[in-house]
């Protein structure tokens, strides 16, 4: 029996034993997470993928993706910052995707960074290969639906706790696009069917056929193409208003991301054709950026203006690494009484 001098002290060891074992048990949830080795010789790997593939690596590294880490202007713009861009690193250099799973913001790489996001962020976890298909190259790659759905690229681009400046999931995830079905991969990634072993050195050119794919050409802001028809714009005269509708068809809010300015420039001429006035309205990435919810209906002041003209653009700001701003124009019409 213990006597009750000796009951205190025995408790307090059980208890000073008992911390000890939760502190060091690997089965806590207060054990830190234990992160992967990080893969070795991933320049060379990536550099491997070409030789089979060469369409879609040609495709991949005239992208934003392939220099997500080498972009100039990326490169100016972590210059300054205290940390040197370390805190962008989980989406400018990520290892495998996988690894934290689609949707989750992934974890930096600390070597190879110049390969950016590449063929391996996307389609390995250790060394098993994945797409959305089933292909018997590799020895085998795994099909994983999960490549047909946003969340592959909300993995850096829909994550507004931790990048909010480069959000454009959480206007996707309540827009009429992702409601129809349509994915990032939609606008970004056409479709396409083709061979995906291009090389004529690799036998296998032969013996596997065309297939369903994607072009990995990742369009996006830069692309004058892309961003000349990214919103629709109707305007009309009503009473002494002009009443202009303009609707996002990014898929996300527009502009999408920080550093970007979508702006309407109205020019008002009489019946002559004299102007009598101009009016302004911008767009930032944010709460006051155009939604991917539906129409959007302005009004502005027309006087006795019998003409308008509109001009709907996107500016990429000059920045460093940038020498001069990038203007792309995105619609234009005319309204008359």
């Amino acid at each position: 029996m213990i006597s009750g001098t000796m009951r205190l002290p025995l408790f307090a060891c059980l208890l000073f034993i008992g911390a000890f074992s939760l502190v060091g048990s690997t089965d806590s949830c207060f054990a830190p997470q234990e992160q992967p080795a990080e893969r070795e010789g991933l320049a060379r790997l990536v550099a491997t993928c070409t030789k089979c593939h060469e369409d879609v690596c040609t495709e991949w590294k005239g992208t934003l993706h392939a220099q997500s880490w080498t972009d100039p202007v990326f490169q100016a713009a972590i210059a300054d910052r205290p940390d040197k861009g370390e805190s962008c690193a989980p989406c400018h250099a990520p290892q495998e995707l996988m690894l934290t799973g689609f949707g989750k913001l992934p974890l930096a790489r600390k070597s190879d960074r110049e390969v950016g996001v590449n063929c391996v962020s996307c389609h390995m976890k250790g060394n098993r290969y994945f797409g959305p298909f089933d292909s018997t190259g590799h020895g085998g790659v795994d099909a994983d639906a999960s490549y047909r759905k946003a969340d592959l690229c909300l993995s850096c681009h829909g994550q507004p706790e931790a990048r909010a400046e480069h959000d454009q999931g959480s206007s996707y995830l309540v827009g009429t696009a992702a409601k129809d079905g349509q994915t990032c991969q939609s606008c970004h990634m056409p479709a396409a069917q083709r061979k995906l072993v291009t090389s004529p050195t690799i036998k296998e050119k032969y013996t596997i056929g065309e297939q369903a794919c994607r072009v990995h050409s990742f369009s996006g802001a830069r692309r004058g193409e892309v961003v000349r028809g990214a919103a629709s714009m109707i305007a009309a005269f009503k009473s002494d208003q002009l009443e202009v509708v303009l609707t996002a068809l990014t898929g996300h809010a527009l502009p999408a991301t920080e550093g970007r300015t979508v702006r309407l420039k109205i020019g008002f001429r009489d019946a002559a054709g004299v102007s009598v006035g101009e009016a302004y309205r911008a767009w930032r990435h944010g709460a006051d950026a155009l939604p991917a919810t539906g129409p959007v209906t302005i009004s502005f002041p027309a006087g006795a203006a019998q003409k308008a003209q509109l001009t709907l653009e996107q500016e990429l700001p000059k920045v460093p690494g940038r020498d001069a701003a990038i203007i792309q124009a995105i619609a234009e019409c005319e309204a008359t009484r």
